[in-house]
């Protein structure tokens, strides 16, 4: 069973479907309706080519195969965008590369979403999953620390002559 199907079967509102090229126009929209998240490592605004990039952006070492960029619909409306990447870096972790709420979407709605991935990814075999969180985020910070993720390390990474401190949270399934 693919993982949007399993995904779906766990949630209570909304839908899950893969967003692809066709969905350009709605990626780049709902990215740039968001500066804030892409001011932490970048000095301008995202652009159409940088959003429908992270379409089949993969990081090295991982294959297009391993990627899921999915988006959460509530009626008809994107209200997160969520890129995964399967058994990376290790296999039976998953790599949660970027998890971008709506805004207006609420923290008990985001964390009832939230849940239902992790139920999805423990079904599909994962024992653990790690995001970075950017360090001047403290909203997000906020949640992920409310998921009962724990911080593993800190870290700098760089994209172009940018530089952005991230904090890497772990959720170990039980």
């Amino acid at each position: 069973m693919k993982l949007v199907e399993v995904w779906n079967q766990h949630l209570t509102t909304g839908t899950v479907r893969p967003l692809t090229h066709d969905d350009d126009e709605l990626i780049y929209q709902f990215q740039a309706s968001h500066p804030a998240y892409f001011a932490h490592f970048q000095d301008h605004p995202v652009t159409r080519q940088e959003a429908i990039q992270d379409v089949t952006d993969v990081p090295l070492n991982a294959t297009v195969d391993q990627k899921a960029y999915l988006g959460i619909f509530k009626d008809q409306q994107l209200i997160v965008l969520v890129d995964l990447i399967i058994d990376y870096p290790l296999p039976s972790l998953v790599w949660v590369g970027m998890w971008l709420p709506a805004k207006g979407v609420s923290s008990v709605e985001l964390a009832s979403y939230y849940q239902s991935l992790v139920t999805t990814l423990k079904t599909a075999g994962a024992v653990q999953l790690q995001l970075s969180n950017f360090m001047g985020d403290r909203q997000m910070k906020q949640f992920w620390e409310d998921q009962g993720l724990v911080a593993v390390q800190t870290t700098t990474v760089t994209k172009g002559s940018r530089a952005a401190n991230v904090t890497i949270y772990q959720d170990k399934f039980r």
